[in-house]
Order: C-alpha cells, then sequence, then structure tokens
C-alpha cells in the first residue's frame, strides 16, 4: 500500500505573522497541519519499520506554496517541511499553482518539483505531476494543459499499462458551479478524453478550490479528489464566499488492487 498525503494552497507569506481571510495566518496554519501529520501519519508508520518496505508514504504538496511570490515564502515552506516531515525520511513532492508563476519557485523547489516526464514509480503505481500554470499570462489565476504534459502521460500510460496510475495537479478539471469556475482549466477537455481512452488512470488529486470537491471525470467516472486548503477554505458558490470550514489535508490510501481510499483531516481551531 501507498499513502499520499496531499498539502494544498498554503499560500504562505514574506511575513509569518502576516494574517489573511478570517484571520488566519498562513504560516501558523500550515505549521500546524504538518505537526499534526507528524503526530498522527508519520510517527504511526515509523513505528511499524517491519512494515515499512510495504508501506510506502509520500507527501504531494498541490501548488500556491506562496501567496506573495517571495523568496521568503519558499524559504519558510522549506524550513518547515524540514522540521516536520524530513526527521521521519518520508519523500515530498511539489506542484506549482497559479501563485507560484513566479521565478523563486524553481530556484528553492525545481528539485523537488513533480513533473509529468518523471513520475513518482511503483511496482503497481505510477504518480503523474501536472505544470497547469499558464504560459501566456503569469498573473492569471487561470491553468492550461500543456501538450508536453499530454504527450509525457501518454507514453506512460502506453509503456506502463499494467500499472494504475495517478494524476496530480493544481487546477480542478470539470466546473465546480461555483465561483472559482473563472479561474478554471483551459482545455481540460484533454483529460476527459485521456481518462476515456486509458481506463489504468484511477484518480485525479488537485488543490484551487480550497475545498474537498469529489467528481468523477469521463466515461470511466475516473474520480476527481480536490483538497482543503492548509489556510482558509472558499465556499462553492457562484458568489465569492469564505467558507468557516477549517483548515486540512487528505490522505489517500492507493491498494495494489488500483482502489483509492480517501480521508480528509482538519484541524481544530
Amino acid at each position: 500500500m501507498i499513502t499520499l498525503i496531499q498539502l494544498s494552497d498554503c499560500h504562505l507569506l514574506k511575513d509569518k505573522d502576516k494574517t489573511g481571510y478570517t484571520g488566519i495566518a498562513p504560516y501558523d496554519s500550515l505549521a500546524r497541519v504538518l505537526t499534526d501529520i507528524q503526530n498522527c501519519i508519520v510517527q504511526e508508520v515509523a513505528s511499524e519499520p517491519e512494515q515499512r518496505a510495504k508501506h510506502q508514504v509520500i507527501v504531494l504538496v498541490t501548488g500556491d506554496i506562496s501567496g506573495d511570490n517571495s523568496p521568503e515564502s519558499y524559504q519558510h515552506f522549506i524550513a518547515l517541511m524540514e522540521q516536520h516531515i524530513e526527521p521521519a525520511c518520508i519523500e515530498w513532492f511539489v506542484l506549482a499553482g497559479n501563485h507560484d508563476n513566479n521565478p523563486y519557485f524553481e530556484k528553492y523547489l525545481g528539485s523537488r518539483h513533480l513533473k509529468s516526464n518523471d513520475p513518482i514509480s511503483f511496482p503497481n503505481w505510477q504518480i503523474h505531476g501536472m505544470d497547469t500554470r499558464a504560459t501566456s499570462n503569469r498573473y492569471t489565476a487561470a491553468g492550461e494543459v500543456k501538450e508536453s504534459d499530454i504527450q509525457a502521460l501518454e507514453q506512460s500510460l502506453t509503456t506502463s499499462p499494467q500499472a494504475n496510475h495517478l494524476i496530480a495537479l493544481h487546477h480542478h478539471i470539470l466546473p465546480s458551479n461555483s465561483w472559482m469556475d473563472k479561474h478554471s482549466l483551459v482545455d481540460a477537455q484533454r483529460l476527459v478524453s485521456l481518462t476515456d481512452e486509458y481506463p489504468q488512470i484511477k484518480a485525479f488529486v488537485h488543490g484551487h478550490v480550497h475545498s474537498p470537491l469529489r467528481q468523477q471525470i469521463g466515461t470511466n467516472n475516473t474520480p476527481s479528489y480536490g483538497s482543503p486548503s492548509t489556510c482558509w477554505q472558499w465556499e462553492m458558490r457562484p458568489e465569492f464566499g469564505v467558507s468557516n470550514e477549517a483548515s486540512g489535508y487528505q490522505v489517500m490510501n492507493l491498494m495494489d488492487d488500483g482502489m483509492v481510499n480517501v480521508t480528509v483531516k482538519t484541524q481544530t481551531n
């Protein structure tokens, strides 16, 4: 079994103490989330070393790590990961979100960037990353599907048809019927068509919507799992709104037979 711990939309700022929506300081909120992961999950796995070879644990952060395009925001992020995740020898990877469309993301996190042409590979699973940052306008919150990502995914799906495949990206694929759809994923139909052609795609995971959005993609009803943000949450409604839901993350157990079990973890404020 593989446990994939997904964090998303940290929106870290240069000033650790600065607060955003609902009075939440992104730095403090992420620190609490990582402490929870360290206490409840990492230690649980680490306490069973004989099972460690059979039970792989990975942390994946699906974009919008920065909230202000500052180098300090990425420095804060790395320091927190080094403090809470690395002591347990847990591998961690990142994706870029629209707020990471800046030079500092690659400078500080390029070596951790999960790219479509280099998936995380296990005997029964491949975990792919997509870069949905817009290339035509770095300031837009909308995303785009890149031809290079589609080609790399098809290459892996064709050469490893016996494996189960999970695709991670920042933007949501289908409309959420909320105000966040004005920041949607251009050419998302390319991914829908991919699921129709390749049933070995078992799930999508994404961030962006700051909500545990649940959808089914294509004729194979491939599940898509949105993650809560590690800071504030959005209301999934047509008008802009901030939810009173707590910050959180989600834990995905990827079973050898291709099943995916997902649990949303929220903080008690």
